[in-house]
């Protein structure tokens, strides 16, 4: 009886095998790729009280995010983790991902080249 239910159970996992056609893809290469508009849904949640909406901040006491150049990533990166004079920071609130995709954002509104 051993005999035949390994057998049986051979038989169905080679049909289902062979029916089962090929792997799906992975999570990650199926995720599209992240876009200035996802950046801007992020800006809009924790970056619009300060500096405004699309970057323009209606006071002189925030950073005009609109003179950032591509070249300041880094500074913006740690600026936005560590904070920076009135910056509060935000590391363990704003995760990396979504500090790229505010950067992304932040170069769109600018116009950067991708």
């Amino acid at each position: 009886m051993a005999i035949a239910f390994a057998a049986l159970a051979a038989k169905v996992g080679a049909q289902a095998s062979a029916t089962a056609g090929p792997p799906p893809e992975s999570a990650a290469s199926a995720a599209p790729a992240p876009t200035a508009a996802d950046g801007r849904r992020v800006y809009t949640s924790f970056c619009t009280r300060c500096h405004g909406i699309n970057l323009v901040s209606s006071g002189g006491a925030y950073f005009d995010l609109r003179t950032l150049q591509q070249a300041d990533k880094d500074r913006f990166l740690r600026s936005v983790a560590k904070g920076l004079r009135a910056m509060p920071a935000w590391e363990g609130m704003v995760t990396q991902e979504q500090m790229e995709l505010l950067w992304l954002y932040v170069g769109s509104v600018n116009g950067w080249a991708k």
